[in-house]
């Protein structure tokens, strides 16, 4: 095997505890069971981001001798230690679960009957998740000020927080209890939390040394699981690739202090295309105040632009967001290609139990509404505003998509069906957000439209913060990185000045707009398509 100098540096080194620093298709993985390989006689734990890239590590596995080395993912590896089995397990805390213990509460303690309304149901949902996804122990004003720091807060919101900081403790509290004492549905992030609580366990867990896959995505009661075991510890990742500050990641990398190693080359594509790639980015990455981009490629040459795309051949389309996806989908539909999407179709929400009931919602047909929450609205509009105050993306994305092709959204639904295949080898076209694409790669790619650009970065109406702007940039390198032959870029207006006098919607907004059509064709065709299939655009 032909390794690089950094590759090399790596595995040969003397450190005992590092980190690297990984650009896309560097060959990590492939650096990290190098470096385990020279190390077999070790007790080595690989612990993996999440179940499918756990799969994917254990097929690599299978040609290297490595008998001592275990992957896992720390939520696998806390379920079977905490024996998170004796819970009743569940994704997502339900709504009308928090309001039932919230009422129960105070009716109780306070003898009040107190109905907490939506906005504050959905604070004290996030406000769970944050306590778990954190390192701090202590129930208190010092958690909430945190919160308050990594929260990206709506205005309503922090207003309801700040009016009611002791009764949100006391709230918190109680849902903890439950979910210990088995009264209600206990989450993932609840039994890592209890991992991380119970040192006798967490911090005994017999390894020599512990590699840490993605960990600029990891949060801090996974890094503070980690760095108090008493072995060796390597970090990896790619801090250009921290997409997940909204499910309270922390980047790993940043944070702890390790000799730090670097891979910059990618295997995945050209040399020509990677310094574009880096050029183009590091020019909005100095906006952000941000370390600059370092990649190279292989001597191939990538192409640039949507006149080298080959249509008569398999292509992945990328899109920052579920309705960038659609619009893309309603775009290409009409070429009656067999269609595919990474992590299967429903896990969109194009059509399932939410998009009905946001539907029936705007028909006031709210009998026919089967999602708790949405039948709290009275009108479409009420469930808008709300989604904008708690920053509910995926709502927001479903109201744009019944607001833009209202009824015809059941044709779409049914068109895509008749397209669809199972396996991704029978595709023509692979349908994919970004994070849904992240650690895969294609031949051929084509990002939407609905990807940041220098405008919406610069223009001072949008108050964007430099972690949500730099975030957004992290997203278009990830997406940006998924191809090996052929990319059509989404436009970074990189030539844009800002005026003052611009007229530019807030970025919140544009996400779930087409900032720019590709070209007149493509309006034609889904103008056409839509014609064809008795579809008036709404």
């Amino acid at each position: 095997m032909n390794l690089t100098k950094e590759q090399e540096e790596i595995i040969n080194t003397k450190e005992l505890s590092f980190k690297i620093n990984a650009v896309a298709g560097s060959g990590k993985t492939t650096t990290l069971l190098e470096y385990a390989k020279k190390n077999s006689h070790l007790k080595i734990l690989y612990l993996a981001y999440n179940k499918s890239l756990q799969t994917s590590l254990q097929e690599k596995l299978k040609d290297y001798k490595l008998p001592y080395l275990q992957i896992s993912t720390i939520h696998s590896l806390a379920y079977n230690k905490i024996e998170a089995y004796n819970y009743a397990l569940t994704a997502d805390l339900k709504n009308h679960v928090i309001e039932k213990i919230i009422t129960t509460y105070e009716l109780r303690e306070h003898q009040k009957a107190y109905y907490p309304i939506a906005e504050y149901i959905a604070l004290i949902k996030d406000l769970v998740k944050f306590y778990c996804n954190s390192s701090l122990i202590a129930l208190d004003s010092k958690l909430l000020e945190s919160y308050k720091k990594q929260s990206d807060l709506g205005a309503k919101v922090l207003e309801l927080l700040n009016k009611n900081e002791k009764r949100a403790i006391e709230h918190l509290k109680t849902i903890l209890s439950n979910m210990k004492n088995k009264q209600i549905e206990a989450t993932h992030d609840f039994y890592l939390k209890m991992f991380y609580l119970n040192k006798k366990i967490s911090n005994n867990l017999n390894y020599d040394l512990v590699l840490v896959d993605e960990a600029q995505d990891i949060s801090d009661v996974m890094i503070g699981i980690i760095e108090n075991l008493n072995c060796r510890r390597i970090y990896v990742g790619d801090s250009f690739q921290q997409i997940y500050t909204f499910r309270f990641a922390t980047n790993a990398l940043n944070k702890i202090d390790l000799p730090s190693f670097d891979l910059t080359k990618s295997f995945r594509f050209g040399d020509n295309y990677a310094k574009t790639l880096e050029s183009n980015l590091n020019s909005l990455y100095e906006i952000t105040k941000t370390r600059l981009l370092k990649i190279s490629g292989v001597e191939t040459n990538t192409k640039i632009g949507r006149e080298f795309i080959n249509f008569s051949k398999p292509f992945c389309v990328i899109a920052r967001s579920t309705f960038g996806l659609i619009q893309q989908l309603v775009y290409f539909i009409h070429d009656k290609k067999k269609i595919y999407f990474e992590g299967g179709y429903n896990s969109y929400s194009f059509m399932n139990q939410t998009v009905y009931s946001i539907f029936y919602l705007k028909q006031k047909k709210n009998d026919k509404i089967t999602i708790d929450e949405i039948k709290d609205f009275e009108t479409i509009a009420e469930l808008e505003q709300f989604a904008k105050d708690t920053k509910n993306q995926d709502y927001l994305n479903i109201i744009k998509f019944i607001n833009t092709y209202g009824d015809n959204i059941f044709e779409i639904n049914k068109k895509i069906k008749e397209h669809l295949v199972n396996d991704k080898k029978d595709a023509d076209i692979i349908f994919t957000t970004t994070h849904k694409s992240k650690g895969l790669e294609y031949e051929q790619v084509i990002m939407a439209d609905d990807f940041i650009s220098k405008k919406e970065l610069v223009n001072t109406k949008n108050k964007l913060s430099f972690q949500r702007a730099n975030e957004e940039l992290n997203i278009y390198y990830v997406a940006a990185t998924r191809a090996k032959k052929t990319i059509q870029m989404a436009d970074l207006n990189l030539s844009y000045t800002y005026n003052e006098n611009d007229e530019t919607t807030s970025y919140v907004k544009s996400r779930f707009v087409s900032k720019r059509a590709d070209n007149k064709k493509s309006k034609e065709l889904q103008e056409e398509w839509l014609r064809k299939n008795r579809i008036k655009k709404v």
